[in-house]
């Protein structure tokens, strides 16, 4: 087998898709639409997925937490909590990311908008202050973020035309995975909202796997820690934890 990642995670996914493990009998057009079928119906991962997503802005949100909330059995988060709210503005934003992608529709700076206004709308300190009139709360040391006057013509911009501000000569040389790296670089560093812009940028990498036929990348206990570095570095070519996340994710069929 390819020894690159990137070679051994593309044949994974192939065999994922076509649902045979070297045995080519299988109806592969049938397991093909079995397996788009999964990726955008909700999964039993969505808790934890959710819960990691939080977690990346410092909410201390187990799995288990993300679960009780979402089943209406949770007595440690309160429905009214800030963690819960945000839980349940978020299982509508996978269904808005799955709907969006099962289109071929790759994300763009306003869809972003209204995924962060969906996720939100339970808390009122963002009820219309979806744009950040100020430095982001949770701003990035040693990067310096576009002013407010001009999120509007980055969210304009943001886009696959655009190719989300990078050269299209060296977006486009790209794997799908190593784009989508890219894609959260850059939401990251225009950071639009007034907080949150790390979980945001993770779903608009997201996004943009989920519309290319890749899952969702699980976000790690390590990311939160990494991402400040990840952001103030220069724009990434590879990034071979994330590479193997996706492997295994592909392989365990998650």
């Amino acid at each position: 087998m390819p020894g690159s990642l990137i070679d051994r995670l593309d044949i994974a996914l192939v065999q994922r898709i076509a649902g045979f493990d070297g045995d080519i009998e299988q109806e592969m057009l049938q397991s093909a639409h079995l397996y788009h079928d999964r990726l955008f119906r909700p999964s039993s991962v969505d808790p934890l997925f959710m819960a990691a997503l939080l977690r990346l802005r410092g909410f201390t949100v187990q799995d288990s937490d993300a679960i009780e909330v979402l089943e209406g059995s949770s007595r440690r988060l309160m429905p009214a909590s800030q963690e819960s709210q945000l839980l349940f503005g978020l299982v509508d934003v996978l269904e808005m990311m799955r709907d969006r992608a099962s289109q071929g529709r790759a994300p763009d700076g306003w869809f972003l908008v209204e995924l962060f206004k969906t996720m939100t709308r339970g808390l009122p300190r963002f009820r219309n202050n979806a744009l950040r009139i100020d430095q982001p709360w949770d701003g990035m040391l040693y990067v310096q973020h576009p002013r407010p006057a001009e999120l509007t013509a980055a969210l304009d911009r943001f886009d696959y035309g655009n190719r989300y501000f990078d050269a299209p000569s060296s977006f486009d040389r790209l794997h799908p995975l190593r784009q989508g790296f890219r894609i959260l670089w850059r939401f990251a560093r225009i950071a639009p909202f007034p907080d949150l812009n790390v979980p945001m940028a993770w779903l608009a990498m997201c996004s943009w796997l989920l519309a290319r036929g890749y899952p969702m990348l699980m976000p790690d206990s390590a990311d939160r820690e990494a991402m400040p570095r990840f952001v103030a570095s220069p724009a990434p070519t590879r990034m071979a934890p994330w590479e193997a996340r996706m492997l295994d994710c592909i392989r365990e069929g998650r």
